[in-house]
């Protein structure tokens, strides 16, 4: 049973859009628990709607050898989308939010990084965005992170983007939006949302003349996957209380912590355990775990480094 969310009273009537993206557990009786924001669009309230919302829910439980089990690696997208007939696609950017955001984009052109920064955490400041202004807010800022080298940061804007259909997101627009999160996520060793970034291009008639040279990488990448190399992720918490990452080994070691890590939750497909961590931890998931990401929590800004050790035969 899936009970729908609430649109929020006040966004409905100024005619916000957002999104929210959760994880949650399965219980072994059905119910729901554990339940994380993973992604949002900016607006805390479309946020506590979806939490309020997948809480009520109720499954049949999964059956493992006749018992019951934990299902412990779920997630669900909300959509908050108004009926907008007749709409440019401009609408829901704001005329304030419009002269900051004409102000970001001199400052960027000019090369004056300490004026985008400034502005662009002003408009950040604002946590009741329209969709649209999210869209331009997180295109603004991965232009920025692009320009100042922060490849991180930039992925992190570019899957901030609402890719639903609108005037302003066309095929090619969108195109460009997924082969920038594909690339970068290979750069930044994030195989496993530059796989799951691959079969979204798959589904693009515009991507067609690209998919050979994303197949190339994508084999390039299973054979280091699956090779003597460490993979090597250097980590920050920044936007949310946690970092997360979907793990492609079932062996990897916490290092190099600048700041303080208090927390690590391993969600696998049936299996969910919560760790205390210390520098230089090493953890090997049993194999039957299955599919495991992992959210580690800590401070607001420590850093890390998270190597996941090869496979051993």
């Amino acid at each position: 049973m899936r009970v729908a969310p609430k649109y929020p009273r006040n966004t409905a009537k100024s005619r916000r859009e957002g999104w929210a993206t959760l994880s949650f557990v399965i219980e072994k009786n059905g119910s729901v628990s554990n339940v994380l924001v993973t992604e949002t669009s900016g607006s805390k309230d479309f946020a506590q709607a979806s939490i309020k919302a997948v809480a009520k829910w109720k499954y049949k439980p999964a059956m493992e050898n006749g018992e019951a089990i934990q299902q412990c690696l779920n997630s669900v997208r909300m959509d908050f989308r108004m009926d907008k007939k007749g709409d440019d696609g401009k609408s829901g950017v704001s005329r304030r939010f419009q002269k900051k955001y004409n102000l970001a984009l001199a400052a960027l052109d000019k090369k004056d990084y300490p004026a985008v920064e400034q502005y662009i955490n002003k408009m950040f400041e604002n946590n009741r965005r329209h969709l649209s202004e999210n869209n331009y807010l997180h295109t603004l800022a991965a232009g920025y992170a692009k320009a100042i080298k922060d490849p991180e940061q930039r992925l992190y804007h570019l899957e901030s983007i609402s890719l639903h259909k609108s005037k302003d997101m066309t095929p090619q627009r969108k195109l460009a939006i997924l082969n920038a999160r594909f690339l970068l996520a290979i750069q930044l060793n994030k195989f496993q949302k530059a796989f799951k970034t691959y079969n979204q291009l798959k589904k693009l008639t515009v991507a067609k003349p690209y998919l050979l040279k994303y197949e190339n990488i994508i084999a390039k990448s299973d054979a280091f996957i699956g090779g003597e190399k460490d993979i090597v992720i250097e980590a920050n918490i920044k936007q949310q209380d946690f970092w997360q990452y979907a793990l492609m080994r079932n062996e990897f070691s916490l290092t190099d912590i600048n700041g303080s890590l208090n927390k690590l939750d391993i969600r696998c497909a049936n299996k969910r355990h919560v760790y205390t961590v210390e520098n230089n931890n090493t953890w090997k998931i049993p194999k039957v775990w299955k599919n495991c990401s992992l959210y580690v929590y800590g401070e607001d800004d420590t850093s890390f480094t998270l190597t996941e050790h090869p496979n051993k035969s």
